[in-house]
């Protein structure tokens, strides 16, 4: 099942910006359960008291909803027009990852420039991709049945030491943290096994690797796996 072109309509005429601010809200939340002001205002390169105005007006337009010294969570009638950009935006991604040949990196980045695409050429080229259910990061596309996979997966940080994992999501948010993990080599599919979880840091070895290697804590937030023994 997939977006259909009646469920990625626009419920309010809304602004660029606006639409910037509930993607980064939405993909904060979806991968932190929560969208702090420091955080959104380093994502969108901007100051936190630009965000809180920001952020003000658009509790007052009812899209999100502010718990004070906690952060920022989409209404359903954010997250609604969150999602159509986000199906966007995943689709694209799989496209440009799959057919054009881009890495991750620079399909995410591409994608969100294309991102003003009419609605019914995306979803032609969601029916020709065979309706995927993630992006290449492993992210799901709105509307899409979720795979077993990323039901069970939880982030690296909450893996046990010593068990053997397979990567299966990337969390598409925090930039810099997307570039590290990707010029790390961990990828959807990499296997690793867990050598130590402290709260500052992760240390893996991946299967393929001689070497072990060090993700700070906050881009291990960003990465989630699931358990997979028959291949350590």
């Amino acid at each position: 099942m997939g977006y259909t072109s009646a469920r990625v309509k626009h419920e309010d005429k809304v602004t660029a910006t606006i639409e910037d601010y509930l993607v980064t809200i939405y993909r904060l939340e979806e991968a932190f359960g929560i969208a702090r002001t420091t955080v959104i205002a380093r994502e969108l390169g901007v100051k936190p008291g630009t965000v809180s105005k920001v952020v003000g007006r658009l509790e007052a337009k009812g899209l999100v909803e502010r718990t004070k010294y906690y952060g920022v969570t989409l209404t359903e009638k954010g997250r609604k027009i969150a999602e159509r950009i986000i199906w966007k935006h995943r689709v694209l991604e799989r496209f440009l990852y799959d057919y054009v040949g881009l890495d991750p990196l620079k399909a995410h980045e591409y994608a969100h420039m294309m991102e003003h695409l009419p609605d019914e050429i995306v979803k032609k080229i969601y029916d020709k991709l065979g309706r995927p259910a993630t992006c290449p990061l492993g992210n799901p596309i709105p509307g899409a049945e979720i795979p077993d996979e990323l039901r069970v997966a939880v982030p690296l940080i909450k893996a046990d030491p010593g068990a053997c994992i397979k990567i299966v999501r990337i969390a598409g948010v925090l930039r810099e943290g997307l570039k590290h993990i990707i010029d790390l080599g961990l990828m959807i599919g990499v296997t690793a096994r867990i050598v130590y979880v402290s709260n500052s840091h992760v240390v893996l070895k991946p299967i393929s690797a001689s070497k072990c290697m060090e993700i700070p804590y906050e881009y291990a937030r960003m990465v989630y796996v699931v358990v997979d023994e028959d291949n350590c």
